[in-house]
């Protein structure tokens, strides 16, 4: 499957976080308004196993935790995700469960802020 869109913005500072447990984290900070859209994330594990990596997209407004990708990643490498683009409103979150040491990078893209 691959999902190809044209985004009217530009790209913001990755956001990057390294897991302390298997506990579902939050990522970076809420959203304050509508102007992000989660364009790509990263999963590195620098452990010695394959590891189970979630990323959950919190939907403020239905106080929802929705599972949006789930993959093992192997020992020693990096899994990707460039082709499930997420638009995020006002206190919406993004949310990742690994193992320790995993880290998590996030890239969003700013948008041109459109009324909802």
């Amino acid at each position: 499957m691959s999902v190809n869109a044209n985004y009217g913005g530009n790209i913001a500072k990755p956001v990057h976080k390294v897991l302390t447990g298997s506990t579902t984290t939050l990522v970076g900070d809420a959203m304050t308004d509508n102007s992000m859209t989660l364009s790509s994330w990263a999963f590195c594990n620098p452990t010695g196993g394959a590891v189970t990596c979630d990323l959950y997209w919190y939907e403020d407004t239905t106080a929802t935790e929705h599972l949006v990708w789930r993959k093992s990643v192997p020992a020693n490498d990096t899994l990707i995700e460039a082709d499930l683009p997420l638009r995020l409103w006002p206190a919406d979150e993004i949310r990742a469960k690994g193992a320790n040491t995993i880290t998590v990078t996030l890239t969003m893209t700013m948008n041109l802020v459109n009324a909802k």
